[in-house]
């Protein structure tokens, strides 16, 4: 099963905000979870913002890319998608996910759960996921 994780899931995770169950999700059996750098770039700006600056530590921002790398599929953007979703910046990840093709796109953004899903990819909520592993 090819999974793309939206930005939101992933500082979620980092926070300590919910998703306590995602290594669990990325050590199953049969999941692939892809990302690409733009993604770890938008991950990287907006932990680095001052709000976050006291609840991300440093240490745990470090091995959270070094996971990423290691359990991740980093992949290139080769498709441009097209859909009318309300913020635009999200684009890139409907096109990361034609790209790859992905099973599933999981968000928290109610911009991209809206949507339901996006050239036959559906798209869910991060408990929606847990329903489908489980």
């Amino acid at each position: 099963m090819k999974i793309l994780l939206d930005s939101n899931l992933w500082i979620s995770f980092m926070i300590g905000r919910r998703l306590s169950s995602l290594p669990d999700v990325l050590c199953s059996h049969g999941v692939d979870i892809y990302t690409c750098e733009k993604q770890l770039d938008e991950i990287r700006n907006v932990i680095s913002r001052e709000k976050f600056k006291n609840i991300i530590k440093a240490e745990t921002r470090y091995y959270f890319f070094e996971m990423i790398y290691d359990v991740c599929h980093i992949v290139d953007i080769t498709t441009e998608a097209v859909s009318n979703i309300r913020d635009p910046k999200d684009l890139y990840l409907l096109s990361m996910a034609e790209s790859v093709p992905v099973d599933y796109i999981v968000s928290g953004d109610k911009d991209l759960t809206d949507l339901g899903s996006h050239a036959g990819i559906p798209i869910l909520k991060y408990s929606e996921l847990l329903e489908i592993i489980t």
